[in-house]
């Protein structure tokens, strides 16, 4: 345990030198560690792919929306992860897509698994400014500062985290873009950048009976210059079939609760797919103007008949 304790701590180091938040928020962070940790890679015997989609201030014109896609492989010979993950995400005129290469190496450590882990990501940048809903007081065409394009950039970065599991037990540390890259349109100047982002998470089940478990897990967000930010979530698991969870997210502006209330229910359709889906209720003020944010995950477990008898929970650790 003193050893996950370091390396969580180095991680953390690496996390502090970030200014502005980028990456996108899920709500169901529990059933999509790939897109946060890649030391998650291969945390299987088995091969898992996963669907989701989120809506994020549904109603508010431009808000953010997420697509992603991804495939954790089975391990392979007990020691090597990889995994694929491909997310699609708009804001306002802005649209970015990633795709990334994970790779993870792990060692038995007690009773659980210890995995270490990096991803190669590649980015597109892309700003349409001949889109439609770009509004202004005077004629957009005759404001030199405004290009009537649309503009496009592509990067490359790298990450790194940490990740330790047992049955019944997680927690993880990353920090999934370690590069700066430069993300201006104008390579004359440099003002904008891809910033380092720190997250942890934890969490864990405690079972009250043969059909009933208790599973409270945190997500905690950090990037310099920006809030940091705090998922704190407890849900109760019936018959290892139904879920159903509420999660408590930290921030907004002074005054505001918190940024939302969030409910969270899942429903395992059979011993390869789940469905989850999670509503976030706003705290903050930004509720007058949206309708909270919607967010549906489907996950295909291709477990095979000989290991399926020691499947306990195949989705939160």
């Amino acid at each position: 345990m003193r050893r996950i304790v370091v390396l969580l701590l180095f991680c953390l180091g690496l996390g502090l030198a970030a200014n502005g938040q980028q990456q996108q928020m899920y709500t169901q962070f529990m059933y999509n560690k790939l897109a946060l940790n890649p030391a998650f890679s291969g945390n299987e015997s088995y091969l898992s792919a996963s669907l989701l989609y989120r809506d994020q201030w549904n109603g508010f014109p431009g808000a953010p929306k997420a697509q992603v896609f991804n495939v954790n492989l089975p391990r392979i010979g007990n020691r090597i992860g990889l995994a694929v993950n491909f997310e699609r995400q708009t804001i306002g005129i802005t649209e970015k897509i990633t795709y990334e290469l994970m790779y993870a190496y792990k060692f038995l450590l007690g009773d659980g698994t210890l995995s270490m882990g990096m991803n190669v990501s590649g980015r597109n940048y892309k700003q349409d400014y001949t889109d439609s809903r770009l509004f202004a007081i005077q004629d957009i065409t005759i404001d030199p500062s405004i290009p009537q394009t649309i503009q496009s950039i592509n990067l490359i970065n790298a990450g790194f985290g940490v990740y330790y599991n047992t049955n019944t037990f997680f927690i993880g540390a990353s920090v999934p873009r370690m590069i700066k890259a430069d993300i201006d349109f104008d390579k004359n100047n440099l003002f904008s950048t891809e910033v380092r982002h720190l997250f942890l998470m934890t969490g864990g089940t405690f079972i009250i009976n043969n059909d009933l478990r208790l599973t409270p897990q945190l997500l905690f967000r950090a990037a310099e210059n920006t809030p940091f930010g705090i998922d704190l979530n407890g849900s109760l698991t019936i018959k290892n079939t139904y879920s159903a969870g509420l999660t408590y997210r930290t921030g907004g502006t002074q005054g505001d609760l918190g940024e939302s209330i969030d409910l969270i229910f899942s429903y395992q359709l059979s011993e390869q797919i789940m469905m989850g889906f999670a509503y976030d209720i706003g705290l903050s003020k930004l509720r007058t103007a949206s309708n909270g944010s919607l967010e549906v995950i489907l996950t295909y477990n291709m477990i095979p008949k000989k290991i399926k008898s020691v499947i306990i929970n195949p989705r939160y650790f």
